[in-house]
């Protein structure tokens, strides 16, 4: 408001002027010459919103949650505890940051830039809901004010810590050669609140450069074993939207792409490219990519890529992209994560590559969430994902317990051998796989039962829960679930559960089994394929639960 109020006192102070007097210029606009006759900047607004608003004016037309100066720049949210129960909400809101006015009577053109960093907005409302706009008869309320939208296409950050660029947005060219234009950042929150930072603020005349390219994020360049869970962001990877609306965003502990809007119940047609930073694949001789997902609604396997190149090309997003897995499985819950794990092609081994997850939307698409993402040397089940250490447990890695069996060593699942006798069926992997990319066989005969059994576990009393999926490879099969303690390498008496019979090659069936300990036990779990018809059997995502239901194999 200071400026505003200079630029109305200095408006009356001209009129005191004979026309032989110098005229104060109006606020922040260039005459081309100084009192010397030299060049004076061409800068007509300069906010770094570091310390105050300077300049700018914050307005609410709905809602109370005004631009405020915070973490050095200018900040807007309507996420706020609003009722006092120290939970946060999504609250409606319009708020307003404009600038003083300005003559432009004597510019030509001019165009404004700034840095921004925009997070957990709906990716439908990102090109409606944060706009830069001019007006040339503001008068107090942004309601009443006639405005035109600059050419300003936020790309939506992962992280506070990476500041996006707005590239030059050229003013309308109706607003040049005219007096009392303003300029304003509209923030709109609707079914979701977003946090909106802005900075370095800055306003010049001329012509912008076109086309103009927003800035991108520091590179990273990494070094395998390379991971992203995207438990927290979206890490280092970086959104390319080309063609539509929308973006991948860091929802339930995921990176998660879905053009469908759950309070409006519209889908937006849209492409959206997330790309890691450099992967080094420099010097390795083999390598592979696993992650986690869920993929519901699924319209078409097309609409769901992960791509891989060593040629990426900013400017061009969607240019230059292999193959690298086009299948995945469509989920009936949002807890049950399938598993993926593919070998990176030779063609790119010794380069310097990045990945991309592409996901395409029309009018009516799938929602796609990923998580615990990992390249590493070696191949699919190998290359520090083995699951084991060098005392034997687990490595550290997310998916070490190998429930899903996507790890192997040595023609083995990892974990699946016993020191005792527990287990005794011969195991094989099988590319038909109830999720991922793998399940295990386990080898029948009608002689003898045979049993899969995971490693000595040594477990408090109480109760457990396994579950996994099994399928036959006749027309009846048949499988049983059950523990039996090991005491000093000896196993004890087996303990069992009901009997799943009937099983075919032409589906899946889930099998659960409940059992309780009486006291701190070692055990192996383990399935038994029935010597009852003898025939090998699939066995998949398999998990162990405690009563608390805490996953102890998984």
């Amino acid at each position: 408001m200071k400026k505003i109020s200079a630029f109305l006192a200095a408006t009356t102070m001209a009129l005191a002027f004979t026309a032989c007097e110098d005229v104060p210029a109006p606020y922040g606009i260039n005459n081309g010459e100084n009192e010397g006759g030299g060049e004076v900047s061409e800068t007509l607004i300069n906010e770094s919103f570091a310390t105050s608003l300077g300049s700018f004016t914050a307005v609410n037309t709905e809602g109370n949650y005004p631009w405020t100066c915070s973490y050095s720049c200018a900040q807007v949210t309507s996420y706020a505890d609003t009722d006092g129960d120290g939970t946060k909400d999504n609250n409606p809101a319009e708020s307003w940051l404009v600038s003083a006015k300005m003559d432009l009577t004597e510019v030509d053109a001019a165009y404004v830039t700034f840095d921004y960093i925009l997070r957990y907005a709906n990716s439908n409302e990102v090109n409606t809901n944060y706009q830069v706009l001019a007006s040339a008869d503001y008068a107090g309320n942004p309601a009443t004010a006639t405005w035109t939208a600059l050419a300003f296409k936020p790309t939506q950050g992962s992280d506070w810590d990476n500041w996006y660029n707005s590239g030059n947005l050229a003013l309308p060219t109706e607003l040049c050669h005219t007096a009392g234009v303003v300029v304003a950042l509209r923030y709109k929150a609707a079914s979701k609140a977003a946090t909106w930072e802005v900075k370095n603020f800055v306003m010049k005349q001329g012509v912008a450069e076109q086309p103009s390219q927003p800035e991108e994020p520091g590179e990273v360049t990494g070094e395998l074993p390379f991971e992203e869970s995207f438990e927290t962001s979206l890490g280092a990877f970086t959104n390319y939207t080309t063609s539509g609306a929308g973006a991948w965003i860091n929802d339930y502990k995921t990176a998660k792409a879905s053009g469908y809007d759950n309070s409006t119940k519209v889908t937006t047609p849209g492409t959206y490219y997330l790309v890691s930073p450099e992967i080094n694949l420099e010097g390795k001789t083999a390598a592979h990519l696993a992650y986690e997902y869920i993929l519901r609604y699924d319209k078409g396997q097309e609409n769901q890529q992960v791509l891989i190149t060593a040629a990426f090309d900013p400017a061009n997003p969607a240019e230059g992209w292999t193959l690298l897995n086009g299948t995945h499985t469509e989920g009936s819950d949002w807890s049950t994560f399938a598993k993926a794990d593919v070998a990176i092609p030779s063609a790119f081994l010794g380069k310097k590559v990045r990945i991309a997850l592409r996901y395409n939307t029309t009018d009516d698409g799938s929602t796609w969430e990923v998580k615990n993402f990992r390249v590493a040397e070696g191949k699919p089940g190998e290359g520090g994902n083995t699951g084991e250490g060098e005392g034997g447990g687990d490595a550290g890695d997310p998916k070490a317990s190998n429930g899903d069996f996507e790890n192997w060593a040595n023609g083995k699942p990892v974990n699946w051998t016993t020191a005792s006798t527990a287990g005794n069926a011969t195991l094989s992997q099988s590319t038909d796989a109830h999720s991922g990319s793998y399940s295990v066989k386990v080898g029948g005969t009608n002689s003898a039962n045979k049993r899969i059994a995971y490693k000595e576990l040594t477990l408090p009393a109480g109760t457990y829960t396994m579950k996994f999926y099994a399928k036959g490879t006749g027309a009846d099969g048949s499988v049983r679930p059950g523990y039996v303690p090991v005491t000093d390498g000896t196993v004890g008496s087996y303990v069992y559960g009901d009997y799943t019979n009937g099983l075919t090659n032409s589906e899946w069936t889930e099998v659960t089994h409940t059992f309780e300990l009486a006291a701190e036990t070692t055990v192996c779990v383990l399935i038994m394929n029935s010597k009852k018809p003898g025939l090998d059997v699939l066995i998949d995502d398999f998990t162990l639960t405690d009563g608390a239901g805490k996953a102890i194999i998984y």
